[in-house]
């Protein structure tokens, strides 16, 4: 549910309103990244990410985690669109509402982690905090060595951005496909797809199979199970 800024961040008991207001009047507030300014700013502590000087508001709701091996054809949002089946349809009759932690695209499978932590949300996205992301990427052709370095050490131009660093193990070499191992520290929108195209090689395949300390081990696609924090980061 939507709230008042001020409100929610005198409920996590950091102070009053009054002094809430201040904190947004001097711009001491972040809402999902960006300085908050208008007093009257409207946020979901469920959905979204607040920060104050710098640091995750801490909310009162009961912290829920869980652990998703996502299929593939399912949509990774908060919104449902018509014909389209959407990842929170695998969670039905939940007592609170959990929010999916970064995205996995349509077409790619395996790890999500959704939580209604919005600190925990921050720190497992936000690329400073390096947090390993695993996936078994099957790509057209025989990758070459010289490719794989090449994108081991980032510096590709994609779109707005240049990629990061990240790390390959060739798994297989199959007649006409590549399966290998990536890990990198990122996690933006069809990133691996991106730039393993840009070197001509089109992913066939994608599946996230760890995410921090967690793995897919013991589920099956469109199977879940509640975790704790400690088991994650």
């Amino acid at each position: 549910m939507r709230q008042r800024l001020n409100k929610l961040i005198a409920q996590s008991g950091l102070c009053s309103r009054r002094k809430a207001d201040e904190l947004i009047g001097h711009r001491r507030v972040k809402l999902n990244g960006v300085v908050v300014t208008e007093l009257g700013t409207l946020a979901d502590p469920a959905q979204d990410t607040i920060i104050v000087d710098n640091k995750p508001l801490s909310t009162a709701e009961k912290p829920e985690y869980i652990l998703l091996h996502k299929p593939t054809g399912y949509v990774t949002t908060t919104k449902h669109f018509p014909g389209e089946k959407n990842v929170l349809d695998l969670l039905p009759n939940l007592r609170c509402r959990v929010y999916p932690v970064g995205r996995l695209d349509k077409d790619t499978s395996g790890l999500l982690i959704l939580t209604n932590d919005g600190a925990l949300s921050y720190t497992l996205t936000h690329p400073k905090f390096t947090i390993d992301r695993v996936y078994e990427v099957t790509v057209r052709g025989k990758l070459s060595a010289a490719t794989i370095k090449t994108i081991e050490a980032g510096g590709l131009a994609i779109e707005d951005y240049r990629t990061s660093p990240c790390s390959i193990k060739v798994l297989s070499h199959q007649p006409a496909a590549t399966i290998v191992e990536l890990t990198l520290h990122e996690g933006r929108k069809r990133e691996i797809r991106k730039m393993f195209g840009l070197m001509k090689y089109p992913v066939l395949g994608l599946k996230r199979i760890q995410y921090g300390k967690l793995n897919l081990q013991g589920l099956k696609p469109g199977e879940w199970k509640h975790i704790k924090k400690a088991e994650i980061i």
